[in-house]
């Protein structure tokens, strides 16, 4: 008589590509467990500890892709530089990617927190916004001219860094554009010039002379670079007072 097979419970398998937000593994599985609910509950939520403990890694894994590169780096290299064990980096982060894209992703904040609030400016002096808006964004390049680096490297090797450095352009571009569309409405600026493609052009010229400056090895005075970058911008847009604003 055939042998009659009992009966198994099924192991409930998650779905691939299925997403927690917006986190998939890099094999496209979703992070499931105690490890992964927890590195979400820390991101929305983290106490006093948690933070600490996160910057920690955060700042070990930027010292220890300094010193041996990406490529060369493990977690324990993290771990060691962080003073932790192993198991606390996965309770934080899923991967040294996953972690190298938190790195990546304090540029954007900083650039957010110390430049965008001044292309947001509706009143003031827009050449003067301008100014400072520049100064503070070579200033960005300088503080992470590490993290620039490791960018340009990992976008040849990872295609969602690569995406995401896309990404990132083309909202600092359409910041610009929209900026150059308020100096025009308020009579500022040339009303004839095509914003997108100005505000891209500028930015290329921005973000390369700075990544050149702080990455790349050119020397450049930064006050004086300051100065000839705005006049640029100005020029580009020939930016000057409305004919009636009493200005000169």
């Amino acid at each position: 008589m055939a042998r009659q097979q009992r009966d198994q419970p099924k192991r409930a398998q998650p779905k691939r590509g299925a997403t927690t937000g917006d986190q998939t593994t890099r094999g496209g599985w979703a992070p499931t467990g105690v490890a992964a609910e927890r590195r979400a509950n820390l991101v929305t939520s983290p106490g006093a500890k948690a933070s600490r403990t996160r910057q920690r890694l955060l700042d070990a894994a930027r010292t220890a892709f300094a010193r041996y590169g990406y490529l060369d780096t493990t977690v324990d290299h993290i771990v060691t530089e962080a003073g932790v064990a192993r198991g606390s980096f996965y309770t934080y982060f899923e991967s040294k990617t996953d972690v190298f894209r938190h790195l990546a992703a304090l540029i954007d904040q900083q650039v957010e927190r110390d430049v965008v609030s001044f292309d947001r400016r509706d009143s003031g002096d827009p050449i003067a916004n301008l100014r400072t808006s520049n100064r503070n964004y070579l200033a960005v390049v300088r503080d992470n001219a590490d993290l620039y680096h490791l960018v340009d490297q990992m976008a040849a090797h990872d295609d969602s860094i690569r995406k995401a450095r896309l990404r990132s352009r083309q909202r600092h571009v359409a910041r610009v554009a929209s900026s150059i569309r308020r100096w025009q409405a308020a009579g500022w600026a040339d009303p004839d010039i095509d914003a997108p493609i100005t505000a891209a052009a500028l930015v290329s010229m921005l973000s390369g002379f700075a990544q050149w400056l702080y990455v790349g090895g050119d020397t450049y005075d930064e006050d004086e670079a300051v100065a000839s970058l705005t006049g640029i911008w100005v020029r580009a847009c020939s930016l000057a007072p409305p004919a009636d604003s009493g200005q000169t």
